[in-house]
């Protein structure tokens, strides 16, 4: 439960400290004395959104502190999934600097605004008049059908599938539409392999194919040259091997005469070596060129192809065309492989559909299961709350598509008059039977869900009289479960608190500041007075409000 909470700096409040206690307690005071400030430094330390026009003083930090006693609520699991340390007495605390950015703790460690919202949601719950619009949705009847049947862990295993669901829905349709994309390119894509393939492109290489090409340019003078250089190095007559080996055979002889002979010698033995080289080289250019003569035209042939190759993918190299050739492999087998791939994608939505609706029928059946009790409790609360008159039921119907929620359609079906007939409960019921079947709602749900605190902000609103007396007492009964907190302009409802607190303005330091002061019985009794009357000194007021407190 809710045990203190702290505002600094925010709004009209300067400084303001509350201690509350199990039970139900009252808040009351003047229309713009700063019950809804107060209210709304308690929901941004619950984690919504920051008002910066709020923080007058911009020099000063804001900041907003909630102390919460989790005695009596399991809640150590959330503490261990989020790393967080847990303390029976939780300090939670938002801020926000004069930068205006905020910052939230939970027992002083850093967290995300989604984790704070997460544990305070099921810490306490703010209920205001506008609140009561949820209950058109007809979601909400889902949410209190399973708090009744406590189809918690089942719907988390469906939802949780639900979304697996989802997202197989959406990887299939992906593969789906690049099957057609792929369908659409695969001829396509095969010709442009096959061009490839006819090539034999991986045992190309250019630079020897062009050197060949331009060899066969000019052929018939690189004939003639190279017999020529032959000639010259071989004939018998004026050989220049010949010449070269009989001055090596002579140096010889004589290259023990002296060390710059033997030198000499040894130079002239590498030059016919290399010239013995040359010779046989050429030999082999020319015998190659005569060999391949007949095939430079399938060369050029070729050339012309990797060129048209390389200017239809707009490549400059080889490597460049051999990327593209594999990029084109792989869209053929990704094409082979997609259909394998939905087939098990397929099979996977089936199994997952089954599980979704076996689910779904538990979760419908529970639902259905507890309507009756549902019903019983609501129809007896609404008589208490002055609606003799009225009724309410829930029609739930079973629908074949699964669906976020399951298999169940829900309406929450009302009529005021005994001899009408029931329709929606959006079509006909006014504001204020509105807030008292969702009062009546909250009084049930209290004993099946593990909250710990709620606040009632002014649901009473357009509610009087005998009836305001037995919404305070149905408020009251719920206190005995969960600790009540009721900001209210009705004496009928405060009077039934177990604690009273009043909100009012005073000035200090020459501006006007919010500040609440817990009344003692004589207080109390004034304050029940004035709300009767607008008068606290009324004789009348103030016995009825003796009355009332008593």
């Amino acid at each position: 439960m809710l045990t203190k909470l702290k505002i600094n700096n925010y709004a009209l409040i300067d400084s303001l400290e509350i201690s509350f206690n199990k039970g139900m307690t009252s808040i009351t005071g003047e229309t713009g004395a700063g019950k809804s400030i107060i209210l709304g430094g308690l929901s941004m330390v619950l984690g919504s959104r920051v008002d910066n026009s709020k923080i007058i003083n911009k020099e000063k930090k804001c900041f907003v502190e909630a102390t919460f006693d989790l005695t009596d609520i399991y809640i150590k699991d959330y503490f261990k999934k989020n790393d967080l340390d847990y303390d029976e007495i939780t300090i939670i605390r938002r801020e926000v600097n004069q930068s205006g950015k905020s910052r939230a703790f939970i027992n002083d460690t850093p967290v995300k605004l989604d984790q704070l919202s997460d544990l305070t949601n099921k810490l306490i719950d703010v209920h205001s008049q506008f609140n009561n619009l949820s209950i058109l949705d007809s979601n909400f009847i889902f949410l209190i059908l399973d708090s009744l049947s406590k189809n918690q862990d089942i719907i988390n295993k469906y939802s949780n599938d639900f979304k697996s669901l989802k997202l197989l829905e959406k990887e299939l349709n992906d593969k789906v539409l690049l099957r057609d994309k792929l369908n659409s390119d695969l001829d396509y894509n095969k010709f442009l392999h096959d061009e490839f393939n006819n090539l034999e492109i991986n045992n190309i290489n250019l630079e020897e194919l062009q050197d060949k090409i331009k060899e066969a340019d000019d052929l018939d003078q690189i004939k003639d040259v190279l017999s020529i250089t032959i000639g010259h190095l071989n004939s018998e007559d004026v050989g220049v091997l010949d010449k070269l080996q009989d001055i090596s055979r002579n140096l010889n002889r004589l290259s023990n005469s002296s060390e710059r002979i033997s030198l000499l010698c040894k130079r002239i033995q590498s030059i016919v070596e290399e010239i013995n080289i040359i010779s046989s080289d050429s030999e082999s250019i020319l015998s190659d060129i005569d060999n391949n003569q007949e095939n430079i035209d399938d060369l050029r042939s070729i050339q012309d192809k990797i060129y048209s190759l390389q200017n239809k993918h707009r490549a400059n190299t080889i490597e460049d065309l051999l990327k593209i050739k594999n990029d084109i492999e792989s869209k053929i087998l990704t094409q082979n492989d997609i259909d394998n791939d939905i087939i098990k994608i397929e099979e996977s939505i089936r199994s997952l559909m089954l599980n979704l609706r076996a689910d779904a029928v538990k979760i419908h059946n529970n639902r259905k299961s507890v309507i009756p009790d549902f019903e019983k409790l609501m129809n007896k609360n609404l008589i208490e709350l002055g609606m003799e008159k009225s009724d309410i039921k829930i029609d739930l119907s079973e629908t074949e598509i699964i669906q976020k929620n399951g298999i169940s359609i829900g309406k929450l079906l009302f009529k005021s008059n005994k001899g009408s007939v029931y329709s929606e409960l959006k079509d006909i019921a006014s504001g204020g039977e509105i807030s008292r079947i969702m009062l009546s709602i909250k009084s049930i749900l209290s004993k099946y869900t593990k909250l710990a605190s709620i606040i009632f902000d002014e649901i009473d609103t357009g509610i009087s009289g005998s009836v305001s007396s037995k919404v305070g007492e149905l408020m009251k009964f719920m206190a005995q479960n969960m600790q009540v907190i009721v900001i209210t302009h009705t004496a009928q409802v405060a009077s039934k608190g177990d604690f009273h607190f009043k909100v009012f303005k005073r000035e200090h330091n020459d501006k006007i500041i919010t500040d609440i002061k817990l009344l003692s019985d004589k207080e109390r009794v004034n304050e029940i007075a004035e709300m009767l009357s607008g008068d606290k000194s009324n004789k009348s007021a103030n016995e009825l409000a003796n009355e009332l407190l008593n």
